[in-house]
Protein backbone atom coordinates (compact mmCIF):
# COMPACT_ATOMS: atom_id res chain seq x y z
CA UNK A 1 0.00 0.00 0.00
CA UNK A 2 1.33 3.43 -0.89
CA UNK A 3 0.57 6.85 0.47
CA UNK A 4 -0.57 9.71 -1.73
CA UNK A 5 -0.79 13.27 -0.52
CA UNK A 6 -4.09 14.89 -1.46
CA UNK A 7 -4.11 18.53 -0.48
CA UNK A 8 -3.29 18.74 3.21
CA UNK A 9 -4.20 15.12 4.01
CA UNK A 10 -2.72 11.75 3.20
CA UNK A 11 -4.70 8.95 1.62
CA UNK A 12 -3.80 5.28 1.52
CA UNK A 13 -3.98 3.91 -1.98
CA UNK A 14 -4.17 0.14 -2.34
CA UNK A 15 -3.51 -2.01 -5.35
CA UNK A 16 -6.49 -3.26 -7.29
CA UNK A 17 -6.80 -7.04 -7.46
CA UNK A 18 -9.07 -9.24 -9.53
CA UNK A 19 -9.43 -13.00 -9.65
CA UNK A 20 -7.41 -14.92 -12.21
CA UNK A 21 -10.68 -16.57 -13.27
CA UNK A 22 -12.15 -13.15 -14.12
CA UNK A 23 -9.16 -12.27 -16.29
CA UNK A 24 -9.35 -15.64 -18.08
CA UNK A 25 -13.12 -15.29 -18.65
CA UNK A 26 -12.77 -11.77 -20.10
CA UNK A 27 -10.03 -12.96 -22.45
CA UNK A 28 -12.09 -15.95 -23.62
CA UNK A 29 -15.16 -13.74 -24.11
CA UNK A 30 -13.00 -11.33 -26.10
CA UNK A 31 -11.96 -14.02 -28.57
CA UNK A 32 -8.45 -14.40 -27.18
CA UNK A 33 -8.28 -18.04 -26.04
CA UNK A 34 -4.51 -18.29 -26.52
CA UNK A 35 -3.96 -15.34 -24.19
CA UNK A 36 -6.53 -16.76 -21.75
CA UNK A 37 -4.57 -20.04 -21.57
CA UNK A 38 -1.36 -18.11 -20.90
CA UNK A 39 -3.07 -16.04 -18.18
CA UNK A 40 -4.39 -19.17 -16.52
CA UNK A 41 -0.91 -20.65 -16.54
CA UNK A 42 1.18 -17.70 -15.33
CA UNK A 43 -0.98 -15.33 -13.29
CA UNK A 44 -1.41 -15.72 -9.52
CA UNK A 45 -4.83 -15.71 -7.91
CA UNK A 46 -5.77 -13.05 -7.06
CA UNK A 47 -3.78 -10.95 -9.51
CA UNK A 48 -3.03 -7.25 -9.32
CA UNK A 49 -4.61 -5.34 -12.18
CA UNK A 50 -1.23 -3.95 -13.23
CA UNK A 51 0.27 -7.44 -13.50
CA UNK A 52 -2.62 -8.61 -15.69
CA UNK A 53 -2.17 -5.51 -17.86
CA UNK A 54 1.54 -6.33 -18.24
CA UNK A 55 0.66 -9.79 -19.57
CA UNK A 56 -1.77 -8.30 -22.06
CA UNK A 57 0.76 -5.72 -23.22
CA UNK A 58 3.11 -8.56 -24.23
CA UNK A 59 0.44 -9.49 -26.77
CA UNK A 60 -0.17 -5.89 -27.80
CA UNK A 61 -3.59 -5.87 -26.12
CA UNK A 62 -4.84 -2.73 -24.41
CA UNK A 63 -7.80 -2.10 -22.12
CA UNK A 64 -9.48 -0.19 -24.95
CA UNK A 65 -9.09 -3.16 -27.31
CA UNK A 66 -10.72 -5.49 -24.77
CA UNK A 67 -13.61 -3.09 -24.36
CA UNK A 68 -14.03 -2.86 -28.12
CA UNK A 69 -13.89 -6.64 -28.57
CA UNK A 70 -16.72 -6.96 -26.03
CA UNK A 71 -18.94 -4.48 -27.87
CA UNK A 72 -18.22 -1.37 -25.86
CA UNK A 73 -16.46 1.83 -26.71
CA UNK A 74 -13.45 3.17 -24.81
Amino acid sequence: MTKRRAGAREERVGKVEVSRRHVVRVLHDSGLPHVAREAERVLPDPVEYERAAELLSRYGITKDELISRRGGSP
